[in-house]
């Protein structure tokens, strides 16, 4: 084996927003990674039109011109199956093999192949997720593979990287502010090596909502003027066209860079795309945005060290990790709570690949078969602590051979799982037809056409239920040439399925049902080269079939073009943050219910995790509800901050055939605008 192009170990810190990646080398020498020359990649992925998969700065880019084929945070996404992206269901396993395997394409490129990689995983997920990243990570034909918690990953760097004592029985608190989430850990050295005594965080906590406050403040100074106002609204409406699309997201990458900047200097200039104007941003006035999330990450950290039992004397230090922890205000605010200055390096966001790496430095233990991956535990007992990675002066031993990890093998075809599964997919083949089980209500629609039967909800179009009284078609050529049609292109929004067929432009007689779980209905008398689908729901699939000219839907011999396509995903993450001090938030578990109908909002048919990420269907008017209050003799049981009070419900899938409907005040539908339904149809 040449050494010199062989990597001793991968260190992988899959981020919510960007993964970074550390090597270290056979000769003991470690550096990160670099994606088109930066340490951060973008997590996001992007499917192109070949249905292949586009990872970092390519996604973003492709991302902007089509948001409907990207998903910029799949770790958000782990608790899902799939993510839909354009037509195509990405299974979220494939997702994350596809982020991974981009890391260890670099590695290989510039390093040589890894002979052990290690993948930090939050401390407080369960076993389900833990698995998907290892199964993804395996997929890639990762060698020697070991799933690590991230704060352990931190411990080690803080202990071994940094030179800090930390001797058996005293702790380390790793506050961890990422651009999208937030978690603070208490991390203890055992005399086997670390355990995590408390972990906790929140999803709503980091640069990502710093952002998007500063944004609204910026904003706010526009109001004075009706014409400025309203070019602002402008640029805000995620409606307005991609130019102004395109405006604001040059507006949060001035935003972003401002904010880093404030971290250096006291003031910091923000560029106001299509407004040929700068405005002045002090680190003072980012402060004062900045405080009421940080005073949250800070009451956490609290509690975490509570929960841990620290006393002063058994905290060896207080260490940031993140980019967003650079903010000078977090490392006062903990200072002035917790009595202990925290250490912060220059690059908090790549602590956790460095750590990791150290950690992939060690001789990987011995797995037993037929288990693939090492999962160091987020909480252990004593006997099991995850030991301590050796200097990295160690890669001067003969280097491990490498191990590729196959995905698990597939089920005895007799098992129970598969006959399992084949009536699964029995069932989805009738969906069509028995969608009507779970629908609520009757929306209406058009295809675009002389006639349009908007056929109750769940009615089948299935070819032979034709009440329609016409026959559809015209006799001669025309039926001869529809013969050799087919379908050439389509087009898909959320709400609409163009189909395009190479027909005769001027041939015309051509009929066409659709079906989905919410909508049926055929129509007659069409064009034959475009054949327009409207007022479709979101997120739903449809069956679809067009007869040409002639043809009758009721006739056997009949043979239509069949067509399956889904309109476009709309998905909302679960938005909720009741206060357990209150009796109606502990009565709920502190999870929001899903109900059957906006009318019996009381009702609850489901439950949703905080975080969960559903496909909404519509939007719906019903009870308004108040996202913020004081006490609950107001009756103001939801705190939301940045929502506001609405009367709006959404119909989303809570399972497989099922919908059911949740206050769009619970639900974020558009990162950018928390008040905003984003592309989703009214119902």
């Amino acid at each position: 084996m040449d050494t010199q192009r062989t990597a001793a170990a991968l260190g992988v810190d899959f981020g919510t927003h960007h993964t970074v990646a550390t090597v270290l080398r056979v000769d003991g020498r470690r550096h990160q990674l670099l994606f088109e020359g930066s340490p951060l990649l973008p997590s996001g992925i992007y499917i192109d039109n070949d249905a292949s998969l586009l990872v970092g700065r390519d996604a973003v880019r492709e991302g902007r011109r089509h948001p409907g084929r990207y998903e910029r945070n799949p770790k958000l996404r782990i608790g899902s199956p799939s993510i839909l992206l354009g037509d195509k269901d990405i299974p979220i396993r494939e997702a994350v093999s596809a982020v991974i395997g981009r890391v260890l394409s670099e590695c290989e490129r510039v390093a040589g192949p890894p002979q052990r990689v290690t993948v930090t995983v939050p401390a407080g997920w369960g076993p389900a997720r833990r698995h998907v990243i290892g199964d993804a990570a395996a997929s890639t034909g990762a060698a020697a593979l070991t799933l690590l918690p991230e704060p352990v990953a931190a411990a080690r760097y803080f202990v071994e990287v940094l030179g800090h004592e930390l001797e058996p029985g005293r702790s380390v608190v790793v506050f961890d502010l990422g651009a999208g989430t937030f978690d603070a850990s208490a991390v203890a050295r055992t005399a086997a090596g670390y355990e995590v005594l408390a972990v906790d965080g929140s999803d709503r906590i980091g640069g990502h909502y710093l952002d998007q406050a500063i944004v609204e403040y910026i904003g706010g100074r526009y109001e004075a003027s009706e014409e400025l106002s309203e070019r602002w609204r402008s640029l805000m409406d995620p409606h307005s066209g991609a130019e102004r699309q395109r405006l604001r997201f040059a507006l949060y990458d001035e935003v972003r860079d401002a904010k880093e900047r404030l971290s250096r200097t006291v003031t910091a200039d923000v560029v106001i795309p299509g407004f040929a104007a700068e405005e002045l941003l002090t680190r003072s006035e980012l402060e004062l945005l900045a405080r009421p999330l940080l005073e949250q990450a800070v009451a956490i950290t609290r509690a975490v060290v509570r929960e841990a039992g620290l006393e002063p004397e058994r905290l060896a230090g207080i260490f940031m990790v993140g980019g967003a922890s650079r903010m000078p205000l977090a490392t006062t605010m903990l200072h002035q709570e917790l009595g202990v200055a925290p250490t912060l390096i220059e690059e908090p966001e790549l602590v956790v690949s460095e750590g990791a790496v150290t950690a992939g430095a060690a001789p990987a233990p011995p797995v037993a078969p037929p288990v693939p991956t090492q999962v160091m535990p987020a909480a252990v007992s004593p006997n099991q602590s995850v030991p301590p990675a050796p200097s990295p002066a160690t890669p001067t031993m003969p280097p491990a051979p490498t191990q590729i990890l196959p995905p698990a093998p597939p089920p005895d075809r007799r098992s129970p799982a598969l006959l399992i599964g084949i009536i699964a997919l029995a069932l989805a083949v009738l969906g069509g037809i028995a969608a009507a089980v779970y629908a609520y209500g009757n929306p209406s629609g058009t295809i675009t056409g002389i006639e349009t039967d908007t056929s109750e909800e769940g009615e089948s179009a299935e070819p032979g239920a034709d009440d329609s009284g016409t026959d559809g078609g015209t006799e001669g050529d025309e039926a001869a040439d529809w013969d050799s049609a087919e379908v050439v292109d389509t087009e898909i929004t959320t709400a609409s399925i163009t189909v395009f067929t190479n027909a005769e432009p001027s041939m015309t007689g051509c009929s066409a049902a659709i079906d989905g779980p919410h909508q049926s209905r055929f129509v007659s008398e069409l064009s034959c080269t475009v054949i327009v689908f409207e007022e479709l729901y979101a997120s739903s699939p449809y069956e679809i079939w067009i007869y040409g000219p002639g043809q009758d839907r009721e006739d056997p011999e009949s043979t239509p073009i069949i067509e399956r396509h889904s309109t476009t995903a709309v998905t909302g993450t679960v938005y909720w943050d009741c206060p357990q001090t209150l009796h109606y938030c502990q009565e709920q578990g502190g999870e929001p219910g899903v109900s059957p109908e906006p009318e019996r909002g009381h009702e609850a048919v489901d439950y949703a995790a905080v975080g969960e990420v559903f496909d909404l269907v519509c939007y719906t008017e019903g009870d308004e509800i108040v996202p913020r209050g004081s006490d609950e003799i107001d009756g103001y049981h939801d705190y939301h901050p940045g929502k506001n009070q609405s009367n709006l419900w959404i119909r989303l899938e809570h399972g497989p055939g099922r919908y059911g409907y949740m206050p769009f005040v619970w639900l974020i539908v558009d990162g950018v605008d928390l008040n905003s339904t984003g592309e989703l149809p009214a119902c």
